[in-house]
């Protein structure tokens, strides 16, 4: 993700490029950065706000009610939605959080083949939105 510096931002304190910034270590001399120049009439281009999220991890079990005519069609979807075979597994091996926009089209997509909407995943944590 890249850090922001720019000091005379008036959404500092709300975004999380500038809050992750101020906390770079110190031996840590280069990355990627947010240019002065994204600070246009007042409102940056790169802003991100700081938001608390429900992460979700893993999902072994979320085919287990699924009818087996509908299951690999359903699992190329989430495939093709998470970005790839390698990816879906590692979402599905709890590797990697599952956003709440991400969770969300889960259970939109069991929906669309009149499954329940209730899908649980394996653990959820909170977490500082960092994608």
């Amino acid at each position: 993700m890249a850090l922001c510096f720019n000091e005379q931002c008036g959404r500092k304190q709300e975004c999380v490029r500038y809050m992750v910034g101020q906390h770079v270590p110190e031996d840590r001399e280069r990355g990627l950065a947010v240019y002065p120049n994204a600070l246009r009439e007042g409102c940056c281009t790169q802003f991100r706000q700081f938001r608390v999220i429900k992460a979700a991890y893993g999902f072994g079990d979320i085919f287990e009610n699924v009818a087996t005519k509908h299951a690999p069609e359903m699992r190329q979807k989430m495939e093709h939605y998470l970005g790839g075979h390698g990816t879906y597994y590692r979402y599905k091996n709890g590797e990697r959080p599952l956003s709440p926009e991400q969770q969300e089209w889960i259970r939109s997509l069991f929906e669309s083949y009149g499954y329940d909407r209730n899908v649980e995943f394996t653990t959820y944590r909170q977490e500082v939105d960092l994608e």
